[in-house]
C-alpha cells in the first residue's frame, strides 16, 4: 500500500524508518509507518485510502507542530482505532 500511495501521490514523502516492533515510534502502541502530505491532497488521497487500505487501520491527523492536539483532538480513523499512548506526548 506504502508504494501505492507513493505512485499515486509522487508529492507525499515516506520517511525511511517504518518501526519495529522492538522500536514503536511514539505515541504509536504497535509499528506503523507514515506517509506525510500537503493539506492540498488529501481530496484526492481520502477518498482512495478508504478504498484501499487492504484491512489496514489508518490513522489521518494534521501537523500542525502541536502533536497532542493533533493525535487527540483532530484525529480520523480508518478501519479500527488504536489505542494511543497520548501520555508520551506534550502540548506545544
Amino acid at each position: 500500500m506504502r508504494m501505492s500511495i507513493m505512485i499515486r501521490s509522487p508529492r507525499a514523502t515516506a520517511p525511511p524508518w517504518c518501526g519495529t516492533a522492538s522500536r514503536l515510534r511514539f505515541p504509536h502502541p504497535q509499528a506503523m509507518y507514515q506517509i506525510a502530505f500537503a493539506p492540498e491532497l488529501l481530496p484526492g488521497l481520502l477518498p482512495w485510502l478508504m478504498l484501499n487500505r487492504l484491512g489496514l487501520t489508518v490513522l489521518v491527523h494534521p501537523d500542525t507542530g502541536d502533536d497532542l492536539t493533533d493525535h487527540a483532538e483532530h484525529a480520523a480513523w480508518l478501519g479500527g482505532t488504536l489505542p494511543l499512548r497520548l501520555d508520551v506526548l506534550r502540548k506545544t
